[in-house]
This record gives structure tokens, C-alpha cells and sequence, in this order.
């Protein structure tokens, strides 16, 4: 074959090339995050399938059953109860508000406000026009609410969709797991070696962040249920319970919701417990996560506290909660690269240079 004639191949199959990885990404996209936490999660407890598969004499699809079932019980069961939760409890404080409003008025609705804000509500209804009062009022709520209702269904679907996918290939990624890395290194032009330490980084940075957001997020738990039972709390486990899923959120925290919940009882007549618990909320639950966290992840990588701050933040906000584990996966993916130009490629350089 001609030079020319290889030049026209090489294009050719870099154009196939493109567009391939095009048609994966836009494969992929609807879906991303599943694969990817089921990624981090079979990167990360692959270790403990390996020892198993080893205990039941190399039953793999065993093994990769069990460590499936075991995380979906442990993670995925809380998320979707707190989901049924939350929307059953919605459902019925709307249905609630609809039987006040069609029976009572908005007066009536008013009337069971906490006293606290109950003046200032009225004085607000008061300077009303008359004509938005009552009926117009009732239309908008009743046509607001009719309007989320289906938004709110298609996002618990998407999301119980999104939690299957992510089991489903949680399975095959930790029962084909070798396979695909052997694959990659067949493909990569990259050495076995330089391969082998980009996945021990991307399983470490993964495994300690994943510890790192779970132990944070239950010292935290731990010291907002001890606020809860001493103020007295209605439903102090349920709170607590909360209070962890939202301890893994770094922008809201647990603080956030834990002050919220002492905002509550002030609502309900409640003073000092509820100065206790904001107080609690502020001194004690909210600043665990600012000595926990940092000890835990920061232990385990080697970057300064400020950058992981920096990337568990800008990867929440462009990536929602996956970019809890894709921010800090995201910097010391960079770090490992330049590691290894810098040791295997610009070192043979220099000299020559």
C-alpha cells in the first residue's frame, strides 16, 4: 500500500473513529451516572468480591449476586423508603390542604399556621384585593398543584430507572470487571503499568471518598439524633435517618436540616428547645463535617485540604451528587497523568533534548 494510500486509511478510520465515540456518547449520556456510580461502587468493593469468589471455590455469579444484594440493601432500600416517604407524606398534606380550602376557606388554612407567623400571614392576606381572595386563590393552588403532581412522578420514575440501571450493571461490572480491564489495556496505548496505576488511583480516590462522605455523614447523624431526643424531637429516628441523606449533600449538610427542624419546633411553640437545637445544629452537627471529612479524605490523598474542599464542592454543583466522587476523581486523574508524563515521558526527553 502506497504512503498516500495509508494516509487516506489512517483519516478514514479517525473519522469512523469520531463518530463512534459520538454515537457512544449520546448512547450513554441518558444514563451516565448510573454507570458511573456503578463503576466507583465495583471499583471499590471489588477487593471484598475477590475474596468471596474465593470462599465459595470460584463462584463468581455467586459472589457477584451477594455483594449486589448486599449494597442494594444497604444503599438503595433507605434512598427508595425515604423517596415513599416523602411522597406519601406530600400526597396527603396536599389532599389535607384541599379538604381545608374546599370546606373552610383559606381562612380556615390560616387558622392552623403556627401562632408564631400566624399574625404575619393574616396581615399579609388582609392587604389583598378581595377579588384574589378565596376562590382565585383555591384555582391557583389547586392548578399549581396539578401541574407538579406529574413532574414530580416522571422524576421518582426517572429515578427508580437511573437506580436500576446502576444495580443491573453493578452486577456485571463486578462479575466481568477483569475482562474489561484486560481489554483496556489491549486497546490503550498506554503500558500495562502506567494503566495499572491510573485504576489503583481511580479505586483508591473512589474508596475514600465514598468512606469519607458515608463516616462524615454518620458522626453527624449520631450528633443531630442526641439534639433531637433532648429537645424532644417528634420522630427523632426518622429525623436522623434524614438528617444522614442530607449530611451527604456538602452544600445543604446536616446542620442545614438539622436548624431547620429547630426552626420547626419554634413554629410549634416550642422556645427552648428549639434555641437548644439551633445551637446544637450550628456548634456540634455542623462542625463534625468540617472535622471529619477533611481528616478522612485528605488522610488518603495526597492533596491539600483546600483543593478537595474545592473539588467535593464544584463537582456537586456541575454534576449533582455524583460529582461528590467525580470532583476529587476528576483532580487526581489530572495529578496521576502528569505524574506519569513527567516521570515516563519528559525524563527520556530532557536528555535527548
Amino acid at each position: 500500500m502506497s504512503v498516500e494510500a495509508q494516509v487516506s486509511a489512517r483519516t478514514f478510520l479517525f473519522l469512523l473513529l469520531l463518530l463512534a465515540l459520538g454515537l457512544l456518547v449520546l448512547i450513554i449520556r441518558p444514563f451516565w451516572s448510573a454507570l458511573f456510580m456503578a463503576a466507583v461502587l465495583a471499583v471499590t468493593f471489588h477487593p471484598w468480591y475477590e475474596r468471596l469468589t474465593a470462599k465459595l471455590n470460584g463462584h463468581r455469579k455467586v459472589a457477584a449476586t451477594l455483594i449486589t444484594l448486599c449494597l442494594v440493601i444497604a444503599l438503595v432500600l433507605p434512598v427508595v423508603t425515604l423517596g415513599v416517604v416523602a411522597v406519601r407524606e406530600a400526597a396527603q398534606a396536599l389532599d389535607s390542604m384541599h379538604q381545608i380550602l374546599s370546606e373552610e376557606g383559606v381562612d380556615g388554612l390560616i387558622h392552623r399556621v403556627p401562632q408564631p407567623i400566624q399574625d404575619w400571614i393574616w396581615r399579609v392576606w388582609d392587604q389583598l384585593p378581595a377579588r384574589q381572595r378565596n376562590a382565585q386563590f383555591i384555582f391557583n393552588f389547586e392548578g399549581r398543584a396539578a401541574g407538579e403532581i406529574p413532574r414530580l412522578v416522571g422524576q421518582i420514575g426517572q429515578m427508580f430507572a437511573q437506580t436500576l440501571l446502576m444495580v443491573v450493571a453493578l452486577f456485571f461490572m463486578l462479575l466481568d470487571g477483569g475482562r474489561l480491564l484486560g481489554w483496556m489495556n489491549l486497546v490503550s496505548p498506554l503500558q500495562k503499568r502506567q494503566m495499572r496505576e491510573l485504576f489503583t488511583e481511580f479505586r483508591r480516590v473512589s474508596a475514600i471518598v465514598l468512606l469519607g462522605s458515608v463516616t462524615t455523614a454518620g458522626a453527624q447523624s449520631a450528633a443531630a439524633l442526641v439534639g433531637y431526643l433532648i429537645a424532644h424531637a417528634p420522630g427523632a429516628y426518622f429525623l436522623t435517618l434524614v438528617t444522614f441523606f442530607f449530611a451527604l449533600v456538602p452544600i445543604v449538610g446536616a446542620g442545614a436540616f438539622s436548624f431547620a427542624v429547630a426552626v420547626f419546633l419554634y413554629l410549634q411553640g416550642h422556645l427552648y428547645p428549639a434555641i437548644f437545637l439551633a445551637a446544637w445544629s450550628v456548634l456540634v452537627v455542623g462542625m463534625v463535617d468540617n472535622v471529619v471529612k477533611p481528616m478522612v479524605i485528605k488522610g488518603g490523598m495526597e492533596m491539600h485540604g483546600a483543593i478537595v474542599f474545592f473539588a467535593l464542592i464544584g463537582g456537586f454543583a456541575a454534576f449533582g451528587l455524583v460529582g461528590l466522587v467525580l470532583g476529587p476523581l476528576s483532580v487526581t486523574l489530572l495529578l496521576a497523568v502528569l505524574r506519569i508524563y513527567q516521570r515516563d515521558f519528559a525524563a527520556r526527553q530532557s536528555p535527548a533534548a
